[in-house]
């Protein structure tokens, strides 16, 4: 751990060269992971060629590799520094929950670099941003991360004990932030939805959430400006009070999503296998 806190405290321009290299090794060499990401870029844009998708296939692995040293800079970056990178947009349009005492459900995507933005958010936010998190299998490195995610005020929240800690702190106002677009679990509850032209399940878990607790939902937008320099915007979701039935908080959040991508296709997460679920006969709800 003291050689990554270490590396961590290197320059930006210098890691930014290391990312270099890590993109020439992951994409030319060993190609990491090559397969999923090909398969998952053809299948979402069947409208492109295959130059087309192998210029974004090459941008993404070199906004992969940023990412990283982005996210290992994250451990030990200044609060000064960092508020370079990440610029809010908007965040009086939130101003009038925490005046209210009103926590929200903040629901983000795998869109470069959303750990940076995260960070930020408890820094310029009117309420902290308690981060749902999945647990690494390394204690460590577990610990490592758990620490960079609440440098500056947020209490991540591990995925498994969520309705527990919220119940547990429902006084406590924050914006509950949850990546919403992994792949759930084969057995877990899900919605299945259209996302870039595949049927794909989402977890019910952040719909849920918000209508437990009646919180409004913001989709949490990340946009790469430059090299390091991102901007975000939190746009509305949904506001309570919800009905207990229909999905319109997470087709809200598909739309934004996928609106999202095919604007900066090359700066969301690839590698993930995203669709490794098939849809069922009969559609789970």
């Amino acid at each position: 751990m003291f050689a990554i806190k270490l590396l961590s405290r290197l320059p930006l321009s210098v890691l930014y060269l290391i990312a270099e290299v890590l993109y020439l090794f992951a994409y030319y060499i060993v190609g990491y992971r090559k397969k999923v990401v090909v398969n998952n870029l053809r299948n979402s844009f069947p409208e492109k060629s295959d130059a087309e998708l192998k210029v974004i296939e090459k941008e993404y692995y070199k906004r992969f590799t940023q990412y990283l040293v982005e996210t290992l800079k994250g451990i030990t970056i200044s609060k000064e520094e960092l508020l370079k990178h990440v610029k809010f947009v908007n965040v009086p349009d939130v101003q009038h929950h925490a005046d209210a005492a009103q926590s929200i459900v903040v629901i983000a995507s795998h869109q470069f670099n959303w750990e940076w933005a995260l960070q930020v958010g408890c820094v310029v936010l009117p309420f902290p941003v308690d981060a749902v998190y999945k647990r690494l299998s390394n204690d460590k490195y577990d610990k490592l991360m758990l620490n960079a995610r609440s440098r500056f005020g947020g209490k991540p929240i591990e995925k498994s004990r969520i309705l527990r800690a919220i119940v547990k702190t429902k006084d406590r106002l924050r914006a509950l932030g949850i990546v919403a677009d992994q792949s759930p679990r084969a057995h877990a509850p899900k919605y299945w939805t259209t996302f870039l032209n595949k049927d794909t399940a989402f977890f019910l878990g952040p719909e849920q959430i918000a209508k437990i607790g009646q919180f409004p939902t913001y989709f949490f937008k990340v946009e790469r400006q430059s090299r390091g320099k991102y901007t975000v915007e939190l746009i509305k979701l949904s506001d309570p009070p919800y009905s207990k039935e229909g999905h319109q908080i997470l087709d809200r959040y598909v739309e934004e999503t996928e609106k999202l991508i095919k604007s900066d296709p090359a700066g969301y997460m690839w590698s993930h296998r995203r669709w490794k679920l098939k849809k069922p006969t009969i559609t789970e709800v």
